[in-house]
């Protein structure tokens, strides 16, 4: 069985009987957010494996389904995953991905033919149903999140695939439950499961894309974007040993901020945390590891099968950059694909908003504080940045670093 309800018994247990002065307490907007996701959630998983169980009746051949070189965007939040994942996805005749609908409401291939069939009646009707949930959605969800456009029908983060089976990071959003300091489990999901456990979790993740690669014709190469594969490419290689990889590198200095912001977003939605960025430390284990875990297992792969693209060079030039990964995997592209990607870039710079300053001295953070505890980061990726005036020099002898400043010269410990 995929389904882990150990861990789901365990989630609802802290969050209804294990919450009392926790971030997630339960307070009146908590109350209504575990009212409402214990109604639906239940009505929504039959759904779901009914589709799945008929399936197995219907489409049995999906099993069958060749997954050839499936590529993997990854990279830590706010690393420019989501931009480059859908210039990639437009190219209609090379890939295919999986959008938010599909992900969520239908990710079975019966439920992908019944919705299809009720969309076309909606379309007769004049488009009743679709136009109703627009205005709902882009009212209620999409008007509540401002960094960047949930794709309901664009490409989403497939990672979503495991709360069906109460897995991955998506758990987390709702049920922040963590032991004290520690990087959440399924972020560093190489190193923390054991291989039964890695075993359930991408066998049902490979059913789910056979079974989307079979429903869109079987002959497209399947495009994945989730940050939270950065703690999952060992499981990856292993399930796809052909996978291909493109690792977003943006500065520590920008992610870390923008990413506790990100999460302390999520938290307010479903929670009343009583702190203002909450789970700091166990944020900053996991981005780390998301630097450092890929480079290690990724770096002895050639470059037909991963590319390391830098965040400033990307949205410097972005048709170059994606016109040379086509280079570097063996991929074609094509005019109507080029005037697409170009369309895009211009749409995306029409909708450009300045980047956002971030307190970090609200988050208890500095900018030397990151530059010393990721300098092996800095170092191992070639970060460059402007936005600090000192360099970092290891002194072997004693094992601390030591910060060169235009003023003066200052010893620290490692902070990690």
């Amino acid at each position: 069985m995929f389904f882990d309800f150990k861990l789901s018994l365990k989630h609802s247990y802290h969050a209804l009987f294990k919450a009392n002065h926790t971030n997630y307490a339960l307070k009146p907007k908590r109350i209504l957010v575990l009212f409402i996701f214990y109604f639906f959630f239940p009505i929504l998983e039959l759904f779901t494996w009914t589709g799945f169980f008929l399936d197995e009746i219907f489409f049995p051949n999906y099993k069958k389904q060749n997954l050839k070189s499936p590529i993997f965007v990854i990279g830590n939040y706010r690393s420019g995953t989501t931009f480059l994942h859908r210039l990639l996805a437009i190219d209609y005749k090379q890939f295919t991905s999986m959008s938010g609908w599909e992900i969520i409401i239908a990710a079975s291939i019966t439920q992908r033919k019944l919705l299809k069939f009720f969309g076309i009646i909606d379309r007769v009707m004049g488009n009743p149903i679709l136009r109703t949930f627009d205005f709902l959605w882009g009212k209620y969800v999409q008007g509540e999140v401002n960094f960047h456009k949930l794709g309901v029908r664009e490409p989403e983060e497939d990672e979503s695939l495991f709360a069906h089976i109460w897995s991955g990071i998506i758990p987390w959003n709702l049920f922040p439950i963590m032991e004290k300091d520690r990087t959440p489990s399924f972020a560093t999901f190489d190193k923390w499961f054991s291989e039964k456990e890695k075993s359930r979790v991408m066998t049902f993740y490979k059913l789910c894309l056979q079974r989307h690669v079979y429903y869109h014709g079987g002959k497209k190469i399947y495009l994945s974007k989730s940050p939270s594969f950065s703690g999952n490419v060992e499981a990856i290689l292993k399930t796809f040993p052909d996978a291909k990889f493109v690792y977003l590198i943006r500065s520590p200095l920008e992610v870390i901020p923008s990413s506790i912001n990100l999460w302390s977003f999520k938290w307010r939605l479903t929670c009343d945390p009583k702190e203002e960025y909450p789970f700091k430390e166990n944020l900053l284990k996991m981005i780390k590891y998301w630097y450092t875990h890929p480079w290690e297992v990724l770096k002895g792969l050639p470059p037909s099968q991963v590319q390391f693209v830098h965040y400033d060079k990307f949205v410097r030039d972005p048709f170059n950059t994606v016109t040379s990964l086509y280079t570097e995997f063996g991929l074609k592209t094509s005019k109507i694909y080029l005037k697409r990607i170009e369309r895009e870039i211009r749409l995306q710079n029409r909708n450009y908003r300045p980047k956002q300053n971030y307190p970090l001295h609200k988050m208890g953070l500095s900018k030397l504080w990151i530059w010393v505890t990721f300098q092996d980061v800095f170092r191992k990726y070639q970060i460059e940045s402007a936005r600090i005036h000192f360099s970092i020099k290891l002194n072997k002898r004693v094992n601390q670093p030591i910060i060169f400043t235009k003023t003066r010269t200052i010893r620290l410990g490692f902070l990690n």
